[in-house]
């Protein structure tokens, strides 16, 4: 398969310099360069349609689909995502040392396809195609829109953007650690947020005060994302990364048994949990560095790639979806329908929103760019 965008380039280097690289890891780099970033698009589509299977596994009223709920696939998904954010937010600074270029870019990446959503939502919502929400006053739109109805404790619009200000507090963690202390920042980061969780984990229990872990750790998975993205680029050798992603492996092992152990949540369990924080490091650690995709790419590869690339769209308008055909169907034919028709309508909505979009973002940076650069001359 041809790739289709950059291959990860040697990351620039700060602090731990190549020439302190081993001989064998200096040998490896150049195998570490050659991670393919095609494989990245089939790990979003692998995560995008582990959600909605858990989303429509849920609401399909089919009794013989526990089992598959039993493996948490929805959390697998998120957490898949969080890793690859982690990897693919350092590849798009590269070379970069405006921090209002990458927080404007941040922004068109996720609101446009976000307010289209609210929008497609509000319109169903009035045309009585989809229930509107009982108490969808102004205040609760509002809270909705600027992604606060959980930190207003207002009921969820679209239930699936409570990730995005864990998204947003990703690009800010890195967009601090990156434009105020460089590299040193990154690996700063990558030493700080492991002891920010052992203390956490520790708070936790000697207060018996439940915490977040699930939502804290998804920061975490960006984190050692990030990790994987300088190991890739020879910032970082074998031993680093190794360690970075056993100590994460095990402070989550830790935080979740904190939390849906120790403590109790009314929806998950402690399995619900731990399984699909374990495997979804797994899949990613294995499919960056292990897996190489056949050339041309068979047909499956050919519809995850495609899932990858609409799979924000996917992902914010699957329950939208699921809201029109649930009062006509259930079962088998719910399913089937829910995927037959997300699937063309995120495409659509890729084209017309989200590209546009991301496009419109960077437009926006090149103009400010070429009119600091005239004020300047």
């Amino acid at each position: 398969m041809k790739a289709r965008r950059p291959s990860v380039r040697e990351a620039d280097r700060a602090g731990r310099g190549h020439e302190e690289l081993s001989a064998q890891e200096r040998s490896e780099t150049a195998d570490r360069r050659e991670v393919r970033i095609e494989i990245v698009d089939v790990l979003r589509g692998i995560a995008a349609t582990a959600v909605v299977v858990q989303h429509v596994a849920e609401s399909s009223g089919l009794p013989g689909l526990w089992y598959l709920l039993e493996l948490a696939p929805g959390v697998f998904g998120v957490v898949l995502f969080f890793l690859i954010s982690g990897f693919v937010i350092p590849l798009s600074v590269r070379g970069a040392s405006d921090w209002q270029a990458f927080a404007l870019r941040r922004v068109f990446r996720i609101y446009p396809l976000t307010l289209f959503a609210f929008a497609l939502l509000a319109t169903l919502m009035m045309l009585g195609v989809i229930p509107s929400a009982a108490s969808s006053s102004f205040y609760v739109w509002l809270m909705n829109l600027l992604l606060l109805q959980d930190f207003a404790r207002v009921p969820a619009l679209l239930g699936v953007t409570w990730t995005l200000p864990i998204e947003f507090a990703w690009y800010g963690l890195f967009g601090l650690s990156f434009f105020l202390l460089g590299r040193r920042g990154l690996r700063l980061l990558s030493l700080a947020y492991p002891l920010g969780m052992v203390v956490l984990i520790v708070f936790s229990l000697l207060l018996e005060i439940r915490l977040p872990f699930g939502r804290i750790g998804m920061l975490y998975a960006a984190v050692i994302g990030m990790q994987c993205y300088r190991f890739a680029g020879g910032e970082i050798g074998r031993r680093e990364i190794l360690l970075s992603g056993a100590v994460f492996m095990a402070l989550m092992l830790v935080a979740n048994w904190v939390a849906f152990g120790h403590f109790s949540h009314p929806a998950i369990q402690l399995h619900h949990a731990v399984l699909p924080w374990v495997l979804a490091p797994l899949v990613f650690f294995v499919a960056l560095f292990r897996v190489r995709l056949s050339s041309p790419g068979s047909r499956f590869e050919q519809f995850l790639l495609l899932l990858g690339r609409i799979s924000f769209s996917v992902y914010l308008l699957h329950p939208i979806v699921m809201g029109i055909v649930h009062p006509y169907v259930d079962g088998v034919a719910f399913i089937l329908a829910v995927c037959v028709l997300t699937v063309p309508l995120a495409w659509l909505s890729f084209i017309a929103i989200e590209k546009p979009g991301i496009e419109m973002g960077r437009a926006l940076v090149h103009r400010r760019r070429r009119r600091l650069a005239a004020s300047g001359a």
